[in-house]
């Protein structure tokens, strides 16, 4: 049990360590800037995937309910999810690398219904 008004031991302030950033010289901007870009990397490509996958649902109704019948949704949508995937690839993994393949993870999730067997036989699987 504590006392009152008792802080604990004092440390002298030649023996308190040091922040890792002055033991190392770290450039604290410069590690958060590139944790922020990073970040904000993965959103905009998360984003892209959610309005990509959504325009396919909301321009393509009828074929992505023809192809959920059939249990084959990239035949039915060959082109778009093609077209989708070629421009996820070239503006998100090519460049930066690193990035989940989020489009593939949102085809699973909204157009298959958290079912990756409705994307049918031929679909290639993920990018990355």
């Amino acid at each position: 049990m504590s006392r009152p008004g008792w802080a604990g031991p004092t440390v002298p302030s030649s023996r308190q360590p040091k922040p890792l950033a002055i033991q190392y010289g770290l450039d604290i901007s410069s590690i958060y800037a590139a944790g922020l870009a990073r970040a904000l990397t993965h959103s905009r490509a998360l984003r892209f995937a959610r309005v990509k996958v959504a325009e396919i649902q909301l321009y393509q109704a009828s074929q992505v309910k023809s192809g959920r019948a059939a249990r084959d949704l990239y035949g039915a949508l060959r082109p778009h999810i093609d077209a989708a995937r070629g421009a996820f690839r070239e503006n998100f993994l090519l460049p930066l690398g690193g990035v989940p393949d989020y489009l593939h993870q949102e085809l699973v999730k909204t157009l298959a219904k958290e079912d990756a067997v409705l994307l049918g036989p031929s679909y290639p699987g993920p990018l990355a």
